[in-house]
């Protein structure tokens, strides 16, 4: 059946009152026949919540827009997909070579911006196609677009495609492979089954979470097609798409160190590149935790849940379970499968809390789809005592509940604070530094500013596991881990001994050289020798962009933030004033009172100035905030041995090493 065949077989009530607004499109002059122009004034009559709600969503967007790099891997992929490098783990090429079109052609603003804009522009299509699904599922329009809309405007998914981040790209290719397998299911035609597949793997370069919607498809193949089985040679065409669509990341090791780009790692060997394709540094993570951990992320998300789409509209997603069970069972297999999915792998996934959040996103996306069903159906009975007008009232309510909830804590467009960071570091720097960083708050925005904006080119920046910038040479990494990290020591080793150039460090973790140890020096630290500690230690850190606090401040910006006052700390201890370290310590852990890492930070200084109870408080608020951390239950351990309280530290002795044998 042809597309004309289609729109010739849409419902009279399909027609809505939008119809002066069509010509507009479609006008009199236009040289299709009138029976064709007629057939698409009804499609467009039908499907205008689909532009609506990209032109709306994407005003929300651009409103909010992040002006510049974020914080943990933004900066990362920014540089990755500016220069066509190889960005983390899974590498996300289809997201690099969309990004590029933006960040090369589009003469707007800073490159961090452009890129920015592209997943805001992701974003909206995503929105767009969510639209779509639930229109053509459903019959009421203002019912799609408000739910669109409210997933859209939702605060985890809204504050991901206001930064340079995948998420929008691969919502949209969720959504575009939920509703092909509908079609295919519907329809049992070998094309529909080819392009399904093509999608699945095209959509497996944009994020690994598309593989949590394939049960729920397979499954709603094998009940409604379930003679497919007997055809080999469809199921091998279908498979070949997939493998045609999945080719997309050849881009890794294609591009894998070439050009100025970001590049995580060598993706040259068989081996590397599948490590890179399967996440393997994330598999220790996944079916880490105890019942306990699982449990305990099952009530973080519940509360995420109320606070994606606030309290007042939770009752749509059981009412919509309800409603799309026995009215539309396809939509609620796949749907409630993708949920179902989601949350046994992110219940079971071990992470900073603060960064957990976004790894629900599929199962908000689900909810999504069944508060559809629920605004339609609720929509069809306020019709029949109200009118149609009714729907209308309904939509707005939702989109401006959400809107007003989500609008403060999603907004990036005033917030500078990671890219200030960024740049107090490097031009604190002498002429001809070399920098070492480690871990994701700094080092990707530090990268981004030199790599991308080319600030203080005199300074060599060095990732210390090898992100990005690597202290090994290009063919070393043939080796095992501990190899590669002994390698790298020695390269530090050499760079501090030669003294040709001062080497600074953002973590004084481990110093390579035994006669050597860490400085606070502004906001990072100097490997100088111990016999010079008599030189003078200056407090030189400016305080503006740690207070800069008129705007929504996620925990990972207040973490940037609360650094500041932690190397406050540093200095006036190097300088032997330890109450008044020990003050900034506290306002550091006042402002980042949700991290797990400051928390346990200042409690490590108040045990090394021997206030056991106050670092012991700090330590279990700590542990409050992730329980299955190890070092806070040795740390535990070592102040109750001290306070004598013997039974309770070789409890916490074992409850470290349990935690030790998961890992």
């Amino acid at each position: 059946m042809g597309l004309a065949d289609w729109v010739d077989r849409l419902h009279p009530r399909a027609v809505k009152p939008m119809a002066p607004l069509v010509p507009v499109y479609f006008p009199q002059s236009c040289p299709l026949d009138m029976g064709w122009r007629l057939r698409m004034r009804r499609l467009a009559m039908k499907y205008w919540s689909v532009p609506s709600a990209f032109l709306l969503s994407l005003l929300c967007y651009l409103k909010t827009l992040c002006p510049t790099v974020y914080v943990e891997g933004t900066g990362e992929l920014i540089g990755a997909t500016h220069f066509l490098g190889t960005a983390h783990p899974t590498g996300y090429p289809l997201f690099c070579l969309f990004g590029r079109l933006f960040s090369a052609f589009l003469p707007l603003g800073e490159v961090a911006y452009r890129i920015n804009l592209a997943s805001a522009c992701t974003g909206a299509l995503a929105i767009a196609a969510l639209s779509a699904f639930l229109r053509w599922r459903t019959s009421n329009s203002w019912a799609a677009l408000a739910t669109a809309l409210a997933f859209g405007l939702s605060s985890t998914f809204w504050s991901q495609v206001v930064i340079a981040e995948v998420y929008g790209l691969s919502t949209l290719a969720i959504i575009a492979v939920l509703g092909i397998g509908i079609k295919t299911a519907e329809n049992r035609d070998e094309r529909s089954l080819i392009l399904l597949f093509y999608l699945m793997g095209l959509g497996l370069t944009t994020h690994l979470s598309q593989v949590l919607v394939w049960p729920g498809l397979f499954l709603l193949l094998a009940w409604r097609w379930p003679e497919l089985r007997r055809f080999p040679v469809i199921l091998g065409k279908a498979f070949a798409a997939l493998a045609g669509g999945y080719s997309l990341v050849i881009y890794l090791p294609v591009r894998s160190g070439l050009g100025e780009g970001f590049h995580w790692g060598p993706v040259d060997s068989f081996e590397q590149l599948w490590q890179h394709l399967s996440g393997a540094i994330y598999r220790s993570s996944f079916l880490a935790l105890p019942w306990e951990g699982a449990l305990l992320n099952a009530g973080r998300w519940a509360g995420q849940m109320v606070r994606e789409f606030t309290p007042f509209l939770m009752i749509f997603p059981p009412w919509g379970i309800w409603v799309a069970w026995r009215r539309d069972r396809m939509s609620a297999v796949v749907a409630g499968s993708a949920v179902l999915m989601n949350l046994v792998a992110a219940w079971n996934y071990h992470r900073d809390p603060n960064g957990l959040g976004v790894f629900f996103l599929l199962s908000i996306l689900g909810l999504a789809l069944f508060m559809g069903f629920a605004l339609e159906d609720l929509g069809r009975r306020l019709a029949r005592l109200f009118g149609n007008a009714s729907g209308l009232v309904v939509a707005v309510g939702v989109v401006a509940v959400v809107l007003v909830g989500n609008y403060e804590k999603s907004d990036r467009s005033r917030n500078w604070v990671p890219y200030n960071y960024g740049v107090e570091i490097l031009r604190g720097l002498p002429a001809n530094a070399v920098l070492v960083t480690e871990g994701d708050d700094a080092s990707y925005i530090i990268d981004y500013l030199k790599r991308v904006e080319g600030m203080r080119p005199d300074v060599d920046l060095y990732n210390r596991i090898g992100r990005g910038t690597d202290l090994l040479r290009p063919g070393e990494h043939q080796t095992g881990f501990k190899s590669l990290n002994s390698r790298r020591a020695k390269r530090e080793r050499e760079l501090i001994l030669t003294g040709v150039r001062p080497v600074f460090y953002l973590v004084p973790r481990q110093m390579p050289v035994e006669d050597y140890t860490f400085v606070p020096v502004g906001l990072y630290y100097q490997a100088r020798p111990k016999a010079s500690l008599g030189d003078s230690v200056k407090v030189n850190i400016d305080f503006e962009n740690a207070r800069s606090a008129d705007f929504y401040r996620d925990p990972w910006v207040r973490k940037i933030q609360s650094n500041y006052w932690f190397m406050l700390g540093e200095h006036l201890r190097a300088l032997g004033r330890d109450e008044r370290a020990l003050e900034a310590y506290e306002k550091a852990a006042e402002i980042a009172r949700d991290s797990r890492t400051v928390r346990f930070n200042v409690g490590l200084m108040y045990f090394r100035q021997k206030r056991l109870e106050e670092a012991a408080g700090h330590l279990k608020a700590s542990l409050e905030i992730d329980p299955w951390m190890v070092d806070p239950y040795r740390l535990l351990a070592e102040i109750l041995q001290r306070q004598g309280n013997h039974a309770e530290a070789a409890r916490m002795l074992k409850r470290a090493r349990d935690l030790q044998g998961r890992s």
